[in-house]
């Protein structure tokens, strides 16, 4: 459920950034692992199927971290699944030397395709990629990322330092 949520977004994240980094394997990352959510409030709607997660949300699934100012899971009508999440607010996905920020993070399961919106910017190590919305298409191995007049379409590849032989 959120740990296959979890495990698709930051698995996802190293393939929106250059090529350079898809052959990288999300290390020691094992599904299994529990799942911790922090927050100063959480409200459960069990007629509307959500749970509501605010102030300072921080989500740990062994190596990764999810932090927003809100995050909304919603559940599908008929089953105890996760549907969609939703993360509002200063949101900030950690996995080693990976990060990608948003002001807005949306991920629908059934078609695993997470949507990172308003700032949005992926990390690996120096190198980047932003813009105003970057788009996951998980089952596809397709990431579009979407500028604006006033915000281009950025990347910032840094080459690999060559070890000298001694």
């Amino acid at each position: 459920m959120m740990g296959r949520w979890l495990l698709l977004l930051f698995g996802v994240l190293c393939c929106c950034v250059p090529v350079t980094f898809a052959d990288e394997v999300t290390p020691g990352f094992d599904r299994n692992q529990p799942i911790e959510i922090t927050a100063q409030k959480l409200e459960v709607l069990q007629l509307e199927r959500q749970s509501i997660f605010t102030g300072e949300v921080v989500a740990i699934q062994g190596e990764m971290t999810l932090s927003a100012d809100k995050l909304i899971v919603y559940l599908q009508e008929a089953e105890d699944q996760i549907d969609q999440l939703e993360a509002i607010g200063r949101v900030r996905f950690v996995q080693l030397d990976r990060v990608a920020t948003a002001d807005q993070a949306i991920f629908q399961q059934e078609k695993e395709v997470l949507i990172l919106t308003g700032n949005a910017v992926v990390t690996q190590g120096e190198n980047t990629i932003s813009g105003d919305e970057i788009t996951l298409f998980i089952q596809e191995n397709r990431t579009l990322i979407k500028g604006s007049e006033n915000n281009r379409v950025k990347a910032v590849i840094v080459p690999e330092k060559k070890k000298e032989k001694p």
